[in-house]
């Protein structure tokens, strides 16, 4: 059974994978939330957790080296636009710095697969956030190689994900409250946590059976 190592592991798309191939990988989460790693393995005993942010390129290392994983999904982000565009030093040391300490990392132990997840918000970009996860796109494809293959999978806005805009809206139904949207001309991406799952699944099939990296 192959060992799967999560960058963000905790979040909604780590958990998600997660729940939905808890039998078919082994799986190891990385992330800086303790209370949220503690509840990840409350939910799913069987896996692994180890605390440290991707900045720290050397807590990163040997979490890495301690699993010697077969492949690696990097999902730690800085995630919300309004945060990104407040704190632009913050999400370039997370989405920038972090992911090419994910790459450096990666590349030094030889990991086979490693799938980046990225946004529809770096096609395009016009906020912090979404330049910052076209650079993270760019430096995976550029560091792919036949030895360790490198790849993005795109996202929407997944339903229910922390700081969605669904769990809000209802808030604002429970409250009876006017619901609060950005533009009435504005459209959403969004789909469910296991379409999500299966996304990453396929990247992963994908990722192992060509040898051109790609974003999906």
């Amino acid at each position: 059974m192959k060992k799967i190592f999560i960058t963000g592991g905790s979040g909604t798309v780590g958990s998600s994978f997660i729940k939905e191939y808890r039998n078919d990988y082994l799986f190891s989460s990385y992330s800086r939330n303790e209370k949220m790693q503690v509840a990840l393995k409350r939910t799913f005993n069987e896996i692994e957790i180890h605390l440290g942010a991707i900045e720290d390129y050397e807590a990163l290392l040997r979490a890495l080296r301690s699993v010697e994983p077969d492949i690696v999904i990097h999902a730690a982000a800085l995630k919300h636009i309004d945060t990104g565009e407040k704190n632009p030093i913050e999400a370039s040391k997370i989405n920038i710095n972090g992911s090419l300490n994910v790459i450096k990392a990666c590349t030094a132990l030889n990991v086979p697969q490693v799938i980046g997840i990225s946004t529809d918000k770096a096609c395009c970009p016009d906020s912090v956030y979404g330049y910052s996860k076209l650079l993270m796109e760019k430096m995976f494809l550029q560091a792919h190689s036949l030895r360790n293959k490198f790849c993005i999978c795109r996202f929407g806005n997944v339903t229910y994900s922390h700081g969605s805009v669904l769990p809000y809206w209802l808030g604002l139904l429970r409250e009876k409250k006017d619901l609060s949207l950005t533009s009435k001309k504005m459209n959403r991406l969004m789909f469910s946590r296991k379409e999500a799952a299966r996304l990453l699944e396929y990247a992963i099939q994908k990722s192992a059976s060509i040898d051109q990296p790609f974003v999906l």
